[in-house]
């Protein structure tokens, strides 16, 4: 059985969460002054541009890069190390300050409302096939709702 194809429809839902979690990691990155930390963004905006960029060939050119749809698996997770270290290297005043301001109202709903979401996509990332297209639309309302959280939680800090 053949699967549906990508649609741009859904390429443009999936950028969304890409440019909340951009807008989000450059507002860390002001506030902690971390090169280590900006870095760590771009490659973690470089992957999720690069799975966009992905669908868009499948939904405007039927084309197929395999590695547009496959690195974020590995070049997220070095962009988020990167961030980690980024953040734990940062001045220790303003990291105590930013986790301190953290937990407080409203900014600890919105993280933990991301936090839900990110959960939720660990598990349809596990359901589904990536070429699932009820998966993909699943998942990145999933997650357009999960980043657009914790953009507001970085916001409200």
């Amino acid at each position: 059985m053949e699967k549906e194809t990508f649609t741009v429809q859904l390429a443009l839902v999936d950028a969304l969460p890409v440019l909340f979690f951009g807008i989000a990691a450059v507002a860390l990155g002001l506030k902690l002054r971390s090169v280590l930390f900006f870095i760590g963004a771009l490659i973690c905006l470089m992957a999720g541009a690069g799975k966009v960029l992905w669908k868009l060939l499948i939904a405007l050119k039927d084309k197929d890069v395999p590695f547009l749809g496959a690195q974020l698996r590995y070049l997220m997770p070095l962009g988020f190390l990167m961030m980690l270290l980024g953040a734990v290297l940062s001045d220790r005043t303003q990291l105590k300050t930013l986790l301190q301001a953290a937990v407080q109202m409203p900014s600890a709903l919105f993280f933990i409302l991301g936090i839900l979401g990110l959960i939720g996509m660990i598990l349809c990332a596990k359901k589904f096939d990536r070429r699932d297209i009820k998966g993909n639309w699943i998942e990145q309302i999933i997650n357009a709702f999960a980043q657009g959280c914790v953009l507001l939680g970085v916001l409200f800090l």
